[in-house]
């Protein structure tokens, strides 16, 4: 029987061959105020049903936990439906206790911090968690570091996207550019040109190079439509000094586009 609602998990704690530990109802301080800082930042999990292993682990001695340690390798999000959003690193539990919401399950704590998502992106994160991109441009009504968020996410979830073999040159693709008014927005108007609502086709300038290459959806030759070009060509003006002369962000775009023999037309 499927597990209620409530009872679905939001996170897995991993080990380091990505075998589940545990199934965690929730986590405090999931998203942090400063992830980048030096000083240390843990994270509880709450309602953890944890694995025989991991039960024996936490069981144990500390001589027991010393021969037999756990490994932990990293905590997944999952989506409503269970599938996974992204993976984060996690550190040593150190300290865990019986859970208030089930006396099977436990609260444990754990080092985190260096990729863990910011405190003010979490309404992003839960966008994704709740209903994932089911239309283009469900991005375009955020700005800055929600964007720069959601690109991320795009990102991240990209591992376990259902791959499909590319699909064979001299396509036409479509790209809207209403909403490209940053370099983040850029990227993920091109990723869903390519691969549909919520899809990915590089995030930076090496990505994209290396999404030209195969593998990520589309071979090369192929037709690039870019619709509302103009949207782009004046707000992507970071300068570049390149070999010849100085050009903007969108002019290397376009170089990068047309050395892996995309056809651009500009409308």
């Amino acid at each position: 029987m499927p597990m209620e609602a409530a009872a679905l998990p939001k996170f897995l704690l991993l080990d380091q061959d990505d075998r589940v530990l545990g199934h965690c109802l929730d986590a405090e301080d999931a998203f942090v105020e400063a992830p980048h800082d030096d000083q240390d930042v843990t994270i509880e999990l709450l309602g953890c049903l944890p694995s025989q292993r991991m039960r024996n682990y936490l069981s144990g001695s500390k001589r027991y936990r010393q021969r037999n340690p756990l490994d932990v390798g990293g905590l997944r999000m999952l989506d409503l439906a269970g599938e996974p959003l992204a993976d984060f690193w996690v550190g040593e539990l150190f300290d865990w206790r019986p859970s208030t919401i089930d006396p099977q399950r436990v609260d444990v704590v754990a080092d985190w911090g260096w990729d863990s998502p910011h405190a003010s992106s979490r309404h992003v994160w839960e966008h994704w968690r709740t209903a994932r991109p089911d239309r283009p441009d469900l991005w375009a009504g955020y700005t800055g570091a929600d964007r720069e968020e959601w690109l991320t996410i795009v990102r991240l979830q990209n591992r376990w996207r259902t791959r499909q073999p590319d699909r064979l040159p001299g396509r036409t693709y479509d790209l809207s550019g209403s909403h490209v008014t940053d370099k983040a927005g850029f990227y993920l108007a091109v990723g869903e040109a390519i691969n549909g609502p919520g899809g990915y086709f590089g995030c930076n300038l090496d990505a994209l190079n290396d999404c030209l290459r195969g593998r990520f959806g589309a071979r090369t030759p192929f037709t690039l439509i870019w619709h509302d070009f103009q949207i782009a060509r004046e707000s992507l003006v970071t300068p570049f000094d390149g070999p010849d002369e100085p050009s903007t962000y969108y002019d290397v775009i376009l170089s990068i586009l047309q050395d892996h023999d995309v056809a651009v037309v500009l409308r």
